[in-house]
C-alpha cells in the first residue's frame, strides 16, 4: 500500500479490514497500544495510507482473518445486494430455522450462534447455511466462515415477511407483561397528518438502524454476558378503536 489515493478495489478492501477488526473488538485506541504507534497512524493505515504489506498481514492476524479471506470479503460486499428477489424471501419465510441462520449470519454472527442462542442443533445449522448458498443467499469465506450477499440495513417490508412476522413474531410481543420492571418500552399518542405519519415512518427505520448500531458497538466493548433481546417500533391509526 503507498499514500497514493487507492483504487476502488484497495478500498473495499480496507473498508472489509476495518469491519474485521471491529467485528473481533478491537478500536482505534486497542491497536495503537497494541502496535505501539499512534491512534493516527492507525487512523491512516486503516484507509490505506503508508500501510505495508507486512503490517496488512499483521493486522489481518489481530481480525482473525487472512489476506485470502479479506479479499473474498471485500469482493463479496461489492457485490452485495440491497434486494432479495420474491423466490429467495418466500424461501426464507417458509422456514423459521432458516430465516434464524441467515439473520444471524447477516448481522455478522457466525451460524453456530444459531445453536448457541437458539438452540437449533449443529447439523441443522449446517445444513441451513448449504441451502443458504444454494439460494445465493450466502457465501463461504476461504475459511469456511459464510457472510451475506445482503446488506444488514435492507428493510424488510414486503408480504412474505410481514406474514413470516403475522405468525412467528407477533405472538412473542402480544406476550409482554407490561406490568414488569424488567420490560423496556416507550409509547405515546400523537395525531399526525399524511406528512407527519410519512416522517414517522423515516424515524422508525432511522432507529432499526440505530439499535443495529448499538448491537454493533456492544459486541466491541461488553465484558458482561449477553441475551438476545427482539426489538419492536410500531405505529397504528387508532381510528378502529375509538368508534362507538
Amino acid at each position: 500500500m503507498t499514500a497514493d489515493p487507492l483504487d476502488e478495489d484497495g478500498a473495499a478492501l480496507m473498508a472489509a479490514l476495518r469491519r474485521a477488526l471491529r467485528g473481533a473488538g478491537w478500536t482505534q485506541t486497542r491497536l495503537a497500544t497494541q502496535l505501539g504507534v499512534g491512534t493516527a497512524t492507525i487512523k491512516r493505515w486503516l484507509h490505506g495510507r503508508g500501510l505495508g504489506f507486512a503490517m496488512l498481514c499483521q493486522l489481518c492476524t489481530l481480525a482473525g482473518t487472512s489476506l485470502a479471506e479479506l479479499t473474498e470479503a471485500a469482493r463479496i460486499d461489492a457485490t452485495a445486494s440491497d434486494e432479495l428477489t420474491l423466490a429467495q424471501e418466500e424461501a426464507l419465510t417458509r422456514d423459521t430455522n432458516l430465516s434464524t441462520v441467515f439473520f444471524l449470519i447477516l448481522n455478522g454472527w457466525p451460524p453456530e450462534e444459531a445453536t448457541a442462542g437458539f438452540r437449533i442443533p449443529p447439523e441443522t445449522v449446517e445444513r441451513h447455511v448449504q441451502r443458504l448458498e444454494r439460494l445465493a443467499l450466502v457465501d463461504r469465506l476461504p475459511s469456511g466462515r459464510a457472510r451475506a450477499r445482503l446488506r444488514p440495513e435492507h428493510a424488510w417490508l414486503r408480504a412474505p415477511m410481514r406474514r413470516h412476522f403475522e405468525r412467528h413474531m407477533k405472538p412473542l410481543f402480544a406476550a409482554i407483561d407490561f406490568g414488569d420492571p424488567q420490560t423496556i418500552f416507550g409509547a405515546a399518542t400523537v395525531k399526525l397528518s399524511p406528512v407527519g405519519v410519512a416522517r414517522l415512518r423515516e424515524r422508525i427505520e432511522a432507529f432499526r438502524r440505530d439499535i443495529q448500531a448499538i448491537e454493533t458497538d456492544d459486541r466491541r466493548s461488553a465484558t458482561l454476558p449477553a441475551e438476545w433481546h427482539a426489538v419492536l417500533a410500531v405505529a397504528n391509526s387508532m381510528v378502529s378503536a375509538i368508534r362507538p
